[in-house]
C-alpha cells in the first residue's frame, strides 16, 4: 500500500475516534486496538493491506464508519459519528414513542401533504425512519450553513433562537 493511502486510513481512523471521544459509542478496548494497528501500519509498510482489512471489520459497526459505499456527502468523518448516533437514537425514541401511543399517534400523525400513497405512517418503523431522516437532512444543512461546527457540543449552540416576532404582537 502506498503511503497516501496509508494516509488516507490514518486520517479517516482518527477523525471516526475523535467524533466518537464525544459521542461515546465505541468501546475503549476497540479505539485501543485500532490505535495499535495505525501504529503498526506506521512501523511496517508491509502489513498495511490486511491492517487496513481488520481496521475497517472491527470499526463497521460503530457510528461514523468512513467506508460505506456511494457519496458520503459533505459531512466529515466527526460529524458523521455524530449525525449517526443522533438518528440511532431518535429512531429508537420515535419507535417507542408511536408504538406507545400507537391507538393516537397512528391515525393522528400524518405525513407531508405531498408524500405519495398512504396519509399516514404504517408502523413505527416508517414513523422512526422519516424523523432521522429529517434529521440527518437537517445536520447536513446546518453544516453546510456554517452553523454548526460538526461536534456534539456544537448541536446546542444550533437550539438556541431568539425569538422572532412580527409587526402585530
Amino acid at each position: 500500500m502506498e503511503d497516501i493511502e496509508w494516509d488516507s486510513v490514518k486520517i479517516k481512523v482518527s477523525t471516526m475516534l475523535e467524533g466518537n471521544a464525544e459521542v461515546g459509542d465505541i468501546p475503549e478496548d476497540v479505539v485501543t486496538l485500532a490505535q495499535m494497528l495505525i501504529t503498526t501500519g506506521d512501523n511496517n509498510a508491509s502489513t498495511r493491506d490486511s491492517l487496513t482489512n481488520s481496521i475497517k471489520d472491527m470499526l463497521k459497526p460503530y457510528a461514523g464508519y468512513p467506508w460505506k459505499r456511494g457519496n458520503q456527502g459533505i459531512l466529515p468523518a466527526a460529524a458523521r459519528a455524530v449525525v449517526d448516533s443522533a438518528t440511532d437514537n431518535i429512531r429508537e425514541a420515535a419507535r417507542e414513542f408511536f408504538n406507545s401511543t400507537s391507538q393516537y399517534s397512528q391515525p393522528l400523525l400524518r405525513k407531508h401533504g405531498k408524500s405519495k400513497g398512504s396519509p399516514v405512517y404504517s408502523d413505527a418503523d416508517e414513523y422512526a425512519n422519516e424523523l432521522a431522516s429529517k434529521a440527518r437532512k437537517a445536520a447536513t444543512q446546518l453544516f453546510k450553513d456554517g452553523e454548526w461546527d460538526g461536534s456534539l457540543s456544537g448541536l446546542a449552540a444550533c437550539a438556541a433562537y431568539d425569538d422572532i416576532t412580527t409587526e402585530d404582537e
